[in-house]
């Protein structure tokens, strides 16, 4: 039950992402420079991320992600070397953002389940805001704090997408369980 989990709220997780971005943003998935492909790797790796953290397993998501990262990050490379640093810390952010809400919030809320991607979305865009900090002070010269409100959309969009598609796994999984009690 685990593993099926696991893939479906991963499924579910990258297709609301990919609705949204194809909603906002149209359909230039092949384009670096545009949102919709970070919508779908971002998407996925936080939809699997989160779904490894809500089953406990720390270290299979840290596997995987580093996983990802590396690969996402030669790519990344090969266009701008750059843009694999810049990459790393929005990622981080993804990742460290999933983390804390699983670790003090989700069992919190899990009573409240329509509020729940609404404050995955929050704590991502917030996490989003910090990255973008980082982002500026490190890589930009003239630095000024609307760049900070830059990447705050994306981040409260993936962090919704996320939370949705995870809603939904757990909705359908909630019903099956119960289903299969009642026969019993």
């Amino acid at each position: 039950m685990d593993r099926e989990k696991i893939v479906w709220i991963t499924i579910a997780g990258t297709c609301v992402c990919i609705i949204i971005s194809i909603i906002l943003f149209g359909l230039t998935f092949g384009d670096v420079h545009k949102p919709p492909l970070y919508f779908l790797v971002l998407g996925f790796t936080g939809s699997l991320s989160l779904a490894l953290f809500e089953q406990k397993r720390i270290r299979d998501a840290i596997y995987v992600n580093v996983l990802i990262y590396i690969l996402f990050a030669v790519v990344a490379s090969i266009l701008r070397p750059v843009t694999a640093l810049i990459l790393l810390i929005y990622y981080l952010s993804l990742i460290v953002a999933i983390y804390t809400y699983v670790r003090y919030f989700d069992e919190k809320i899990s009573h409240v389940a329509y509020a729940r991607p609404l404050l995955l979305a929050a704590i991502m865009a917030v996490f989003y805001i910090l990255s973008s900090l980082v982002h500026g002070l490190i890589f930009l010269k003239q630095f000024t704090p609307r760049f900070l409100m830059v990447n705050f959309p994306i981040g409260f969009l993936l962090g919704l997408g996320i939370g949705i598609g995870r809603e939904i796994v757990t909705k359908l999984f909630t019903r099956r369980i119960r289903g299969s009690i009642d026969n019993v």
